[in-house]
C-alpha cells in the first residue's frame, strides 16, 4: 500500500526502544514508511535516562506526594541528558540516510507556561505542590515543523519547552506530542511503549484492548485497569484527537516492525483510540 504524504507523529523514548538493536530496527521502520510516502516527525523523552544521569551524580530526588520537584539544577539535567538522546538519535538515523534534524520543543516553535501547583493528599493531608520548572503547553506553531517536512527531513524534538520570556520547561513528553501532532497537520499519532498496549488484564496480562473509547477510558481507569504511568498516555491519546488527529496508537515498541505492522500491514496489533 503507498500514501500520499500521510504524516505521522511518532513518539518513543524511555523504555520503549532502550534493548539491543531496537533503535536500528527503528530506523528501517521509518524507511519503509518513508518509501510509502510517510512524512515521519519524531519526538522523544527520557525519563529512565534523566533519573539515571541524577543517580550517577549524587542528586537527591525531590518528591512531595509522588511527583518529582524540577529545580534549575534538575531542569539543567534533564536538558543535558534529552540534548545527548537527540543528537545520538538524529546520528544513528542519518547513518541510514534519513536527513534528521534534532531540536528541542522550544526551537520547534512550542509555547509553555509554568505548571500551576497542584493540590495533593500527603499523609492524609492537602499538601500545595510547586512541581518547579515543569511546563504547560499553550500552544505550538506550525512553521518549523512545515520548513523540515518541505525539505523532505525528518524533525526529531525532545521536550524542553519554553514560555515568551525565554524561561525553559521540562514537559511530559506524551502531552508535548499530542500539542506537536496538531502542529504538524499529522493524520495519525503513535505511542511507543513497552507494553502490546492497554491491557485488560493488568500488568502481565496479554490481553489487550485493541479498540477503545474516551468512554472506555474513563471506564477502565475507574476499574484501575489503566494506571500509573499509563494514564498520562491514555491522556495524550485523547489529547491528539481533540486537536484533530484522526487516528491514534499505542504499540509495543519492542516488538519487531510493530509501526510498519500497523500502517502498511494493518495488521490488529496494540490500542488504537477513538473519541466514541
Amino acid at each position: 500500500m503507498s500514501v500520499t504524504n500521510c504524516r505521522v507523529l511518532i513518539k518513543f523514548g524511555g523504555n520503549s526502544l532502550n534493548g539491543p538493536g531496537d533503535l536500528d530496527r527503528f530506523a528501517d521502520n521509518l524507511l519503509e514508511l518513508i518509501e510509502k510516502n510517510y512524512q515521519p516527525i519524531l519526538v522523544h523523552g527520557g525519563g529512565p535516562e534523566i533519573s539515571k544521569e541524577m543517580e550517577d551524580r549524587g542528586m537527591i530526588v525531590k518528591k512531595v506526594a509522588g511527583l518529582r520537584i524540577t529545580d534549575q539544577e534538575v531542569l539543567s539535567v534533564a536538558e543535558e541528558v534529552l540534548k545527548r538522546i537527540n543528537a545520538a538519535t538524529v546520528a544513528m538515523l542519518r547513518a541510514k540516510g534519513i536527513n534528521a534534524i534534532g531540536a528541542s520543543a522550544a526551537d520547534a516553535g512550542v509555547i509553555c507556561k509554568r505548571k500551576a501547583p497542584v493540590i495533593m493528599i500527603e499523609d492524609g493531608i492537602d499538601v500545595n505542590v510547586d512541581l518547579g520548572h515543569v511546563g504547560d503547553v499553550v500552544g505550538a506553531s506550525s512553521k518549523w515543523i512545515e520548513d523540515m517536512l518541505n525539505a523532505e527531513s525528518v524533525p526529531v524534538i525532545y521536550p524542553i519547552g519554553a514560555d515568551p520570556l525565554g524561561n525553559k520547561y521540562n514537559v511530559n513528553a506524551d502531552t508535548m506530542a499530542a500539542f506537536l501532532a496538531q502542529a504538524g497537520g499529522a493524520d495519525t499519532m503513535i505511542l511507543l511503549t513497552d507494553v502490546p498496549g492497554i491491557l485488560r488484564g493488568g500488568e502481565g496480562s496479554s490481553d489487550v484492548v485493541h479498540e477503545v473509547t474516551f468512554q472506555g477510558i474513563d471506564e477502565l481507569i475507574n476499574q484501575g485497569v489503566i494506571t500509573g504511568g499509563m494514564i498520562p498516555k491514555v491522556e495524550a491519546c485523547r489529547d491528539a484527537i481533540r486537536h484533530h488527529v484522526a487516528t491514534v496508537h499505542m504499540l509495543n515498541g519492542k516488538d519487531p516492525n510493530s509501526i510498519v505492522r500497523k500502517l502498511i500491514g494493518m495488521e490488529k496489533i496494540g490500542t488504537t483510540v477513538t473519541q466514541g
